[in-house]
């Protein structure tokens, strides 16, 4: 009888931490999405301000493109 309740304990605590280990994984999609756009804007801020100095044209399109695309994902604001 006492193998059995000892049983049923370790199945009911397994139970219980493996829902709580799926819990705490919730929303880490979004941590992970959030970063790789950070990373992306990091990336183009360093090519725009690399390229003004030895190539003006490609810093100032870079610089165009991306208020152009703030205008349309904004609605124009």
């Amino acid at each position: 009888m006492m193998g059995y309740m000892l049983a049923a304990w370790v199945h009911a605590a397994a139970l219980t931490a493996a829902d709580r280990a799926r819990q705490d994984r919730r929303g880490q999609g979004t941590v992970e999405y959030v970063g790789v756009v950070v990373m992306v804007t990091l990336l183009i801020a360093a090519v725009a301000v690399a390229a003004k100095g030895w190539a003006p044209a490609v810093g100032d399109g870079l610089k165009k493109a991306i208020g152009d695309a703030i205008k349309k994902a904004s609605g124009g604001l």
